[in-house]
């Protein structure tokens, strides 16, 4: 079977440059059932076929299996015959089995014969598609990576509109992400920013092309506690927005709050070990002189008030050591089995050692219970809850211990008759470094009742205290027991 050549089709003459000179456009001579009457140049240059290969066959050989499956070629076809033309975007596949994506158009035509005709045109943008694709490959690659940054990060343009916002930037502003784009950033810091700092700082990054770092801002959520974030802005440059500037959200808190502590803790070392070291330099500067007066009687009270301030010392050193090894999560329970009123006996007998004057009672009613559990540690628990009474109370006043128990459970008791904690300050009296305000002119550093409740809780214990000012306090631990 012999077809035709184009240029023999007489009313199709003005089509015949398009179809020989074209070097862009692929160019197919189709009869109305999709039966390939001839092709161009840049259609073979691009689908690698030779005339003879392809003449007479169906243009459905062109279509990929999922194409052919869905009956595309069919619904081109009619639409052609039906509306004059038809338009199409997927892939065609070339000699060598390469899909090659397409975009053109199928157009009706007619001879003077009334015979029909399709003429189909074929623009190759595989470039463009691949193109589009690594560019969609790309935005969702750093989708992907805003999503698992912990920062919070955004981009506004030179409204200070945020155009873009990671998932970490809608948690610290309690926004959902859906939400933000297009909000003014202005607004939504607004009752954050004081005196429109941090807006004037972005206003001025944008206009000079120049960033900045380490800007603070301070976020409160609507409850006590509060958030730090370290702001940086970078310029967006190389891109059709050069205005627009990229700004990264640090959140800091933790980091801040451990400053605090830090300063907390040079502080209180400060003050609180000031007075004892004062004291022993002096007691020291006494016997220097007395010793060529040779007063025994004088140099051995010296002597006992040094003992006195240099046990105060080590006492607050072993408490900031402790309190270090906590922090630092290197707090370890030595567990052995004991009888739990042996030592309580014994932390009430090392407490009478230095405080015989004070009246300490134990009404213990667990005598026989065995328990597994760091002896050495609840035996300072106790002695700290004692010392913390003998502390606060009046002279010569009478302390209680109240051990008991039921359920398994063991609850120690210590009460006091000293001036009782405010109401306010109760739910603190176990923070670190924290100090009753009537407690401001006593010694101590605040760390004994924060060392007792790491104790306690490493035991899977509880901690807790009822007081009422004017009439003492009760300091309550209690650890569960498995071993009777």
């Amino acid at each position: 079977m012999s077809f035709t050549p184009v240029s023999k089709y007489n009313n199709l003459n003005y089509f015949i440059p398009l179809f020989y000179q074209s070097k862009e456009n692929s160019v197919l001579l189709l009869d109305e059932e999709g039966i390939i009457l001839e092709v161009n140049n840049a259609f073979i240059t691009l689908f690698g076929y030779e005339k003879e290969e392809i003449k007479g066959k169906n243009f459905d050989m062109l279509f990929t299996l999922e194409d052919l499956e869905k009956g595309l070629p069919k619904k081109e076809i009619k639409n052609v015959l039906t509306r004059g033309q038809a338009f199409d975007n997927n892939y065609l596949v070339q000699k060598d089995k390469i899909a090659t994506w397409v975009s053109g158009e199928s157009v009706l035509i007619k001879d003077d014969n009334g015979n029909i005709y399709i003429l189909k045109i074929i623009q190759n943008i595989n470039k463009q598609k691949i193109s589009e694709k690594s560019l969609t490959t790309l935005n969702d690659f750093n989708d992907i990576i805003l999503k698992s940054i912990e920062d919070g990060v955004i981009v506004l343009n030179k409204e200070l509109k945020i155009e873009k916002a990671n998932d970490a930037f809608s948690r610290l502003f309690n926004i959902a992400t859906n939400k933000i784009t297009n909000n003014s950033f202005t607004e939504l810091i607004a009752e954050h920013d004081k005196n429109n700092e941090l807006h004037h700082k972005i206003t001025l990054a944008i206009s000079s092309k120049n960033g900045f770092a380490h800007a603070l801002i301070h976020i409160n959520e609507n409850t006590s506690e509060e958030k730090i974030l370290d702001v940086s802005c970078s310029p967006m440059k190389d891109l059709s927005a050069d205005s627009n500037v990229l700004l990264i959200f640090n959140d800091i808190t933790v980091q801040k709050q451990a400053q605090r502590d830090r300063d907390d803790i040079l502080g209180f070392i400060g003050h609180e070990l000031r007075n004892p070291m004062t004291s022993v330099l002096l007691s020291h500067n006494l016997m220097e002189k007395l010793i060529y007066h040779d007063d025994a009687s004088i140099i051995k009270e010296l002597l006992e008030r040094s003992k006195k301030n240099v046990l105060r010392l080590n006492k607050m050193i072993n408490e900031l050591y402790n309190s270090t090894k906590i922090n630092a999560g290197h707090f370890e329970l030595e567990m052995t089995e004991f009888n739990f009123a042996d030592m309580i006996k014994e932390a009430v007998d090392t407490i009478k050692i230095f405080h015989a004057e004070y009246d300490i009672s134990v009404n213990n009613y667990v005598e026989d219970i065995i328990v597994k559990a760091d002896r050495h540690r609840l035996i300072q628990v106790v002695t700290n809850y004692l010392s913390n009474s003998i502390k606060y109370a009046a002279v010569n006043a009478a302390i209680s211990i109240i051990v008991q128990e039921e359920n398994a459970v063991i609850q120690v008791a210590v009460k006091d008759y000293g001036p009782g904690i405010p109401k306010a300050q109760l739910p603190f009296i176990f923070d670190r470094f924290f100090r009753a305000e009537k407690t401001m002119n006593l010694e101590g550093i605040g760390l004994g009742l924060f060392l007792c409740k790491q104790i306690i809780h490493a035991h899977n214990g509880n901690v807790w205290a009822e007081s009422e000012e004017g009439n003492g306090s009760i300091f309550y631990f209690s650890i569960p027991h498995l071993l009777k």
